[in-house]
């Protein structure tokens, strides 16, 4: 048996509460580590070599000799950290949707359904 099918083969079943708990906390745990640690260590490191980011930005094209000034390298630190933050972000948004929709087309079963269909009134 494959390893795809052996995923596909577990990852199909129903999911037990105790399961669900388990996997949304790991999900938790890595979205606090992706979206805000990471930032904050880019961020972090980024502080502590400003001199170097100078130094390095002086042979960069368009640039003046001197190179960036501190202001610019701040701002320069905030894209890069933002950028890695909603990457990470995006990334796990698509991951999640070609899983369900993989899962979905796999399963044969229909796109969304209204599960409050009948609950409300007007409907």
């Amino acid at each position: 048996m494959a390893i795809t099918e052996r995923i596909y083969k577990r990852t199909d079943q129903p999911m037990s509460w105790t399961k669900a708990i388990v996997m949304g906390s790991i999900v938790w745990i890595l979205a606090i580590l992706l979206l805000g640690q990471l930032p904050s260590v880019i961020i972090y490191y980024a502080d502590q070599y400003v001199a170097q980011i100078i130094d390095f930005s002086t042979g960069i094209p368009g640039v003046d000799a001197e190179g960036l000034n501190p202001k610019q390298v701040a701002i320069l630190r905030d894209v890069v950290a933002n950028a890695v933050q909603i990457g990470a972000l995006t990334i796990a948004l698509i991951a999640a949707y070609i899983w369900q929709e993989r899962k979905r087309k796999r399963l044969g079963t229909k796109g969304h359904t209204d599960t409050v269909k009948g609950y409300m009134s007007g409907k």
